[in-house]
């Protein structure tokens, strides 16, 4: 029963991310900042749905970090290979060719063997692809996390996680936001980044966590949400500009936030899913969550440049991350049938 629930719960968190995704390349126009109106409902929907990218690397050390109880070193590779990085190469050549030939975004002039190159080191051959660098660095990085037997997992994922924390988030976060003259550079390195939401996603997978401390963390992502979205208001409004003080994954109103929100995830809004069609529609779209993460940008793109609508219009940035999102899903259902298209879109 336990286990039936954990993978309810991932499916959920796997199914919201994705959404969420879509809301957030759909809201773009943050990234325009005014003192308009639309911009104050931008800095909203950013603030919502920030939790995206974080909850799918909590999936990742969820699902991931235990992969050796159920295949090999040489089997957990070859299933990463081809399920995440051959769909992210193919793929970033696809957007490269949108770009030049439909969205006109990018000369053919200046593409050439080095431009490639970086734009698959870094990602940025499509833009929105820019998270597949850290979460291969995450899967890199599994197996030395995997081979620590599982009675001292705890205490040192714990140790880690809280370790990093402070050193790399907590302290440059207040530094930051008092404005402190102080050099500081202390860091490590072995939970930095992204793999901080790995080991803390591992963490809330596997253990029970008390409701007194569930209290605690969800009190920790109400402040977390409104740092990010107040203190980027303020600051923004402010320098006339977006301020990124408060914006980040790795800072702490990400954490805070997306942390309480994963956690919720699995002990409060899970409880969804007793309703069956919920769990029926959750079930079928967690079949389509990291298709939706390669295709849902052309057709935003689509959308915008075939009906000439404003990225600005709160419309758009409300109804078509659903529409995107049922033309994902039959998208990738009907590409599916075709057995070569299968394999770039599992």
């Amino acid at each position: 029963m336990i286990n039936n629930k954990r993978i309810e719960y991932i499916s959920l968190a796997s199914v919201l991310s994705a959404i969420a995704v879509i809301y957030l390349h759909a809201n773009s126009c943050f990234w325009q900042f005014s003192t308009a109106r639309y911009w104050i409902t931008a800095n909203l929907i950013e603030s919502v749905f920030y939790f995206a990218v974080p909850i799918f690397f909590m999936i990742s050390g969820a699902m991931l970090i235990d992969y050796n109880k159920r295949y090999s070193l040489k089997e957990y590779f070859s299933k990463r290979i081809t399920k995440t990085v051959i769909p992210f190469i193919i793929w970033s050549f696809i957007g490269l060719f949108i770009q030049i030939y439909y969205m006109h975004t990018i000369k053919l002039s200046s593409v050439d063997l080095t431009y490639i190159v970086n734009g698959l080191l870094n990602g940025n051959l499509v833009q929105v692809y820019w998270f597949f660098i850290p979460l291969f660095c995450i899967y890199l990085s599994i197996p030395v996390f995997a081979s620590i037997s599982d009675d001292k997992k705890k205490d040192i994922f714990i140790y880690v996680c809280s370790l990093t924390f402070i050193l790399n988030i907590l302290i440059p976060f207040i530094i930051s936001v008092f404005g402190l003259k102080i050099d500081y550079s202390i860091s490590i390195a072995v939970g930095g980044g992204s793999l901080f939401y790995t080991l803390v996603g591992y963490l809330i997978h596997k253990y029970e966590i008390p409701r007194k401390y569930r209290l605690i963390i969800y009190i920790l992502a109400v402040i977390g949400f409104l740092m990010h979205f107040f203190g980027t208001y303020y600051l923004s409004m402010s320098a006339g500009e977006v301020v990124k003080t408060y914006k980040g994954y790795t800072n702490v109103p990400s954490i805070l936030y997306s942390v309480g929100i994963f956690v919720f995830i699995k002990y409060g809004i899970i409880n969804i899913m007793k309703f069956n069609i919920i769990n029926k529609i959750v079930s079928f779209l967690d079949y389509y969550t990291f298709a939706i993460y390669l295709i849902h940008w052309y057709l935003l793109e689509f959308i915008l440049r075939t009906f000439h609508i404003s990225n600005t219009s709160i419309i758009y940035r409300i109804f078509a991350p659903l529409i995107v999102l049922v033309l994902s899903v039959i998208i990738i259902y009907l590409l599916r049938k075709i057995p070569i298209i299968k394999k770039i879109l599992p």
